[in-house]
């Protein structure tokens, strides 16, 4: 009986890891596949170039996407969006997402937005910062981390990676451990029994359980599982914010080749004007609130007042692509976004990309004859369709919801074990699936994806257009010709982000006055460089005094707001 028993758990628990495994998420392997697939078939108008090798040997690529017709501008000299995935190694869906997007862009050329947007701008997509990270998420024992594959000493007692996860009951997933105890933390959800929570001693509450991840304490320190594979976290080693001493956050910002190779990448691509990133933070369904506090130290912490307005514009962009009720996610230390705003100057936008759809809870009965009445009827659902206090486990009671509606495998039940650290007491496996809570069967991103593309057509519209207007030639004297036109950015966003003006090494907008021969400028400066940001539909005047007759060419450009060229006969 003891036997059957046995095969018929080993049976079931092989049976739910093949279903956790099949999430459609490819290996690092495949997704190189996938991208070399894409500029095979659209060979004039994607690129495909690596930027570096992570520790764990997988390359960090990134994706041109660039139609260039005769006559037109190249890639590198057209205004770009960047578009950033898979610096929180963790967040799968992100990679997804990017992928999908580079797809319907590449596919979807037929469509005049589409093939209007890739003829006036440049879209750079680097879906997988940290592969070595995403790589557990399809490898043969799958567990949660964020660190690439640097070994690293996380408890400093002189030896690497001597304490990682193991698999105690053979599933092939790492989940973690309940054990009874009566001076354990942590107590049964009242909503929902499967997940634990910690207990409240002022509420009168008692914790049961202590809880762990699923592994033993190798190196005998009293720690389970505190140094494992899984280094740097790269999503905590900007320079920005920068959290020193901490375990996972490396020996020194930006210590790690994969960030240094996207940040020399940023550098040397200064065509970028805004960048996008998939991830665990949200500053675009909950744009940021100007603080002066934040802003007048000589380290600013908030961003500035304009760059706030702009933040407020792109969000209703976003909102107006259907992207609605996505969580608070505040951004962490040393993170991508905050490096990218703060330190790089340019306008930095942040979101998960997916989250658990909002379900509003059905009214009673009650309710609804309350709100005949005219009095308060049943109170607003929690974001995300939430019907749990905080503190409470409100977000995995609402994620676990969303699972079972789907069919997705997001829990493993609590099943008993003998664990060798805890032989006298009783202990079980069990707990969210590994990567399941951020990250949803990648066919059911589709939807999200078509969402993230409009969002993006949409802002590649706002962004800033330079162009020439009202050019106006007077004769001053004999021989001499004034000159005066409007420098209009057309666009919804200004021409930079309002940081930019502090930061020295960001290209500004160049205006030339070229002259021939037997022409000389009498007034005005041939060439000048314009250190001020131009708003959506502002204008700067420009003028000069030239002697002589015939063509001279006024010309205004910026790489990442465009250019603009007009001949004026003298």
């Amino acid at each position: 009986m003891r036997k059957l028993l046995l095969a018929a758990t080993v049976l079931t628990l092989s049976f739910a890891a093949k279903r956790v495994q099949g999430q459609g998420y490819p290996p690092p392997g495949r997704l190189a596949e996938r991208l070399r697939t894409l500029t095979t078939q659209f060979k004039s108008t994607a690129t495909l170039q690596s930027l570096a090798k992570s520790p764990g040997g997988h390359d960090v690529w990134v994706l041109t996407l660039s139609r260039t017709q005769s006559g037109s501008a190249n890639s590198a000299s057209k205004p770009a969006l960047a578009i950033v995935a898979g610096v929180e190694g963790s967040h799968l869906a992100g990679t997804e997402l990017a992928l999908q997007l580079a797809e319907k862009l590449l596919t979807g050329q037929s469509r005049d937005s589409l093939a209007r947007m890739l003829d006036a701008h440049t879209i750079y997509i680097l879906p997988l910062i940290n592969p070595d990270a995403y790589a557990q998420a399809t490898g043969t024992l799958k567990y949660e981390r964020s660190g690439n594959g640097r070994p690293t000493d996380d408890d400093r007692d002189g030896r690497v990676d001597e304490d990682g996860p193991e698999d105690l009951n053979g599933d092939g997933l790492i989940t973690t451990v309940r054990i009874e105890d009566p001076t354990g933390q942590y107590m049964v959800s009242k909503a929902d029994a499967r997940l634990l929570v910690k207990a409240d001693p002022t509420k009168g509450e008692q914790g049961r359980y202590r809880l762990i991840t699923e592994g033993v304490d190798n190196d005998k320190d009293g720690q389970h599982n505190e140094d494992g594979p899984g280094g740097i976290n790269l999503n905590k080693n900007f320079s920005y914010d920068y959290d020193p001493f901490k375990p996972g956050t490396g020996e020194f910002p930006v210590s790690e080749t994969e960030n240094r190779a996207l940040i020399d990448w940023f550098y040397a691509t200064p065509s970028v004007y805004a960048i996008l990133t998939f991830g665990p933070s949200n500053n675009l369904t909950e744009p940021f609130k100007f603080d002066k506090s934040k802003t007048t130290p000589r380290i600013i912490k908030g961003w500035l007042e304009k760059d706030v307005a702009v933040n407020d514009q792109v969000s209703k962009l976003y909102l107006a692509a259907g992207l609605k009720d996505a969580p608070t996610l505040p951004a962490q230390r040393g993170d991508f976004p905050q490096w990218a705003y703060f330190h790089f100057g340019k306008l930095s936008f942040s979101t998960p990309g997916w989250w658990v759809p909002r379900v509003d809870a059905p009214k009673t009965e009650a309710a609804k004859d309350t709100a005949k009445t005219g009095k308060p009827g049943v109170p607003p659902a929690l974001p995300g369709g939430g019907d749990t206090k905080p503190g409470e486990g409100s977000d995995d009671v609402t994620f676990l919801k969303w699972a079972s509606t789907n069919n997705t495998a997001a829990f493993m039940d609590w099943k008993p074990i003998t664990h060798p650290d805890f032989p006298a007491q009783k202990a079980e496996v069990g707990g969210l699936v590994p990567f399941a809570r951020l990250n949803p069967p990648a066919n059911l991103l589709a939807e999200a994806a078509d969402k993230q593309l409009n969002f993006i057509v949409n802002l590649t519209n706002a962004m800033p257009q330079l162009e020439l207007v009202n050019v106006k030639t007077e004769v001053a004297s004999a021989g001499l010709t004034r000159i005066t036109a409007d420098l209009h950015n057309r666009g919804l966003l200004p021409t930079q982000a309002e940081l930019a003006e502090r930061v020295r090494y960001l290209p500004k907008i160049k205006v030339s006055l070229t002259v021939g021969n037997g022409q000389k400028i009498i007034t005005g400066r041939p060439v000048q460089l314009l250190r001020e940001t131009i708003p959506g539909n502002g204008v700067v005047q420009l003028t000069w005094l030239v002697s002589g007759t015939g063509n001279v060419t006024l010309e205004a450009a910026s790489p990442s707001a465009g250019t603009a060229r007009t001949t004026i006969k003298l």
